[in-house]
């Protein structure tokens, strides 16, 4: 198939050389005929635009006839029909036909003036510009190029981010096996250093092994009673250690040989303690003063050994009252902190072992083993059953009724629920 702008091109170069001929050879140039019948070869006008007729064929490479009836400016006339002719072949756009059928270029220029050749000829050269230009852009996407360009230019920058992290997490790698390594062979030396420790401690006469214990214990005591061991004989607040856990408590260091850590306290009612499971749990008040320890506190300090458990009372009228329980502890938060209590003895009478084995109940958390939640019906947390016994967390009262929403240990003076002045829960390891 032939390329149009390579024809259009030949065209043009042949118009210029026709051109050229006219200039140098005017009188010999070619005629058009008339377009108002039929052609001396008897073409009918519509047939075709012009009859050509040329000296040269060599010069378009086809034969042109030469009318003999008349002359007009032919060398215009030949430039414009070539010019039409060629951009209509194309499918160019061109300007309306000026020219003998028309009769307006005889008119307006008259006589054989070559230069006029110029008007065909830029629009001949336009025309192939437009169609170079065309022909330019179906073969050009600049829109899509970029595209690819673009896409081509973020892949790269994916390859490139991609090993750059490969090689991150490969040393991270590298890192963790280097650290993992060291921390195996420090675990080890530990490991050895400790047992040279113990082995150290078995071979020590038993009072140099005892000294020591006590000495560790001095520094870092698990109750009161490691406190009063090492020498402090004064009661105040100390810090414990529990496992893994530090906290400060009251140390009752005179009562019965001293070394009691004091869990709860009720002195003048300066503390609220009808309050929800959080502050139960976490502990509250001043250790001076009126507190509660912490059932998370407790917890850690009985799970540590053997404890005790000693409950001093005063009611209103200042008659005081014990009850010493010789096993006691409370079990884990997961399971409710249920207490465990029995053996008792005292003065006070057992109002507390029908309790054990209750877990924990507050005004938010219902635990006991009552349609209703005893908490809110006795203004106090406990551990509760159905419902209560004793329940020294009842609201503080000194005078007036005292009708079981106080501070109650039953059957303790002359009513059931007496008004009780002084409450202290405190315990020790067992001897």
């Amino acid at each position: 198939m032939s390329n149009p702008i390579t024809e259009a091109a030949s065209v043009a170069q042949r118009l210029d050389q026709y051109v050229q001929y006219c200039d140098a050879a005017e009188p010999q140039c070619p005629i058009i005929g008339d377009r108002s019948g039929t052609t001396d070869v008897g073409v009918s006008e519509g047939a075709l635009e012009s009859v050509v007729v040329v000296q040269s064929e060599t010069l378009f490479g086809s034969q042109f006839q030469r009318p003999s009836d008349r002359r007009q400016d032919t060398t215009t006339m030949v430039a414009f029909d070539i010019a039409h002719h060629t951009m209509a072949a194309f499918g160019l756009r061109t300007s309306s036909r000026v020219g003998p059928a028309g009769g307006d270029f005889a008119q307006q220029h008259p006589g054989p003036q070559l230069h006029r050749l110029s008007l065909p000829l830029a629009a001949l050269q336009t025309a192939l510009a437009q169609l170079n230009a065309s022909h330019a852009a179906n073969f050009q996407r600049p829109g899509e190029e970029s595209d690819r360009i673009r896409k081509a230019e973020v892949w790269q920058e994916i390859s490139t981010d991609k090993g750059l992290l490969s090689q991150i997490l490969k040393d991270q790698k590298t890192d963790y096996k280097n650290l993992s390594q060291a921390l195996s062979q420090e675990n080890k030396d530990f490991s050895s250093a400790l047992s040279s420790l113990r082995q150290m401690v078995v071979d020590q006469p038993t009072p140099n092994r005892n000294a020591m214990v006590a000495s560790e214990r001095g520094l870092m005591p698990r109750d009161c009673r490691d406190i009063r061991a090492a020498g402090n004989s004064q009661s105040g607040v100390y810090t414990i250690f529990s496992g893994c856990n530090s906290f400060e408590a009251y140390c009752d260091m005179s009562d019965d040989g001293g070394g009691w850590t004091m869990i709860q306290r009720r002195l003048d009612g300066s503390v609220d303690f009808f309050r929800g499971w959080k502050d139960y749990r976490k502990g509250f008040g001043r250790l001076i003063g009126e507190h509660w320890l912490g059932l998370q506190n407790i917890h850690a300090l009985t799970a540590s050994g053997d404890y005790q458990l000693k409950i001093d009372l005063v009611t209103f009228n200042y008659r005081y009252s014990y009850a010493l329980y010789n096993d006691f502890s409370v079990d884990p938060e997961k399971d409710g902190y249920p207490l465990l209590v029995s053996g008792y003895s005292g003065t006070a009478g057992d109002q507390f072992t029908q309790h054990s084995g209750m877990k924990f109940t507050t005004k938010d958390r219902d635990q006991d083993k009552s349609h209703v939640n005893c908490a809110n019906v006795w203004k106090g947390a406990w551990w509760y059953k159905d419902c209560h016994w004793s329940n020294l967390n009842g609201l503080y009262k000194t005078t007036g009724a005292c009708d079981g929403h106080n501070a109650v240990w039953s059957d303790l003076g002359r009513s059931k629920y007496t008004c009780l002045t002084v409450v202290e829960m405190k315990i020790r390891p067992r001897k």
